[in-house]
């Protein structure tokens, strides 16, 4: 409990300066009324996208739990919405607890094996938004980037090589615990046991992860170009450094402050005015939450109505 109310007093102070750094930099009012440039048309047109990519993410989850959730698309999808509302409005991603509990309550999925799948998940994410981001590096000024051309080459090659050598080591890793059996390896086994263990299933996650990366990514850009005058590729860094700002240790509630700051600093080669950085990234990040709220309450009713009428035709078959 008290490392919790830790957290959640470091969150609020965080948020409150935030606030206040907003207003005296920018002005709240200025921040909100920059939203009449974009037309109810377009903004339609990125919310559905939006709902696109969290069907992608459930589709992903649904590919790697299919053990567990027998068909149950519907449920799945409802439970990796509500994570993903948990995660991004509870404080030092303190909603990422939320589905190895539901996984347990709906699926009867042990957390022993959702908690390592969603790591591993987590961390392929982190490999694509990395890659994403390294692949942008051509359009970061050259006095920026103290490594040449070759050394980019080079780094971008690495990181696509990167996933050739994770089935070997996590099968090493396998072979190594069968050969010494005993209580820990036993235990370690196990938290591996829902890990892909052959290429098909490793090569479809990474498939779903990259395309609803690119996706957001390329949505995120899009928004934040509404709001300061910066190509797409600028957006797209500053849009990928924002989420990557995930991986701090400490971040405000709902990641206000935080993810700006991740925004900004994307940005900051370009030497771009920091107020009106600051403005088209608290805007991209209230469209952010915008879409989880909106989205949220949508996919929950729509997949609570799915699920009573699924239940109601299993009765009646009965």
């Amino acid at each position: 409990m008290m490392l919790r109310s830790w957290k959640f007093w470091i969150s609020l102070a965080i948020l409150l300066a935030f606030i206040i750094v907003v207003e005296r930099s920018y002005g709240w009012l200025a921040v909100l009324a920059s939203w009449q440039r974009i037309s109810t048309g377009e903004l339609t047109i990125a919310v559905t996208l939006m709902l696109i990519s969290y069907l992608l993410r459930a589709l992903r989850f649904y590919d790697f739990f299919h053990q567990y959730c027998h068909g149950q698309w519907w449920r799945l999808t409802r439970i990796t919405v509500l994570h993903n509302f948990f995660n991004n409005l509870l404080p030092m991603r303190s909603g990422e607890a939320a589905f190895p509990m539901l996984m347990k309550n709906h699926f009867s999925c042990p957390v022993r094996h959702s908690l390592p799948a969603l790591l591993w998940l987590r961390l392929l994410d982190l490999y694509v938004l990395l890659a994403l981001a390294v692949w942008t590096l051509s359009d970061i000024p050259d006095h920026i980037i103290a490594a040449g051309s070759a050394d980019i080459w080079l780094l971008q090659a690495g990181l696509l090589a990167l996933p050739l050598l994770v089935l070997p080591v996590q099968n090493r890793i396998r072979k190594v615990l069968s050969n010494h059996p005993g209580a820990m390896a036993n235990k370690i086994a196990d938290l591996m046991q829902v890990l892909p263990s052959s290429p098909w299933p490793f090569i479809r996650a990474l498939f779903w992860t990259l395309i609803n990366w690119v996706l957001k990514l390329a949505i995120y850009a899009w928004v934040l170009q509404q709001f300061i005058a910066i190509s797409f590729g600028q957006s797209w860094v500053g849009a990928s450094t924002g989420e990557l700002s995930s991986i701090l240790p400490i971040h405000g509630v709902a990641g206000a402050g935080t993810y700006e700051a991740g925004i900004v600093a994307g940005l900051l080669p370009w030497q771009l005015n920091t107020a009106e950085a600051l403005a088209a990234a608290v805007n991209l990040h209230l469209f952010v939450l915008g879409c989880t709220l909106l989205l949220t309450a949508v996919i929950t009713i729509a997949t609570g109505r799915l699920g009573h009428k699924q239940l109601d035709t299993g009765v009646l078959k009965d």
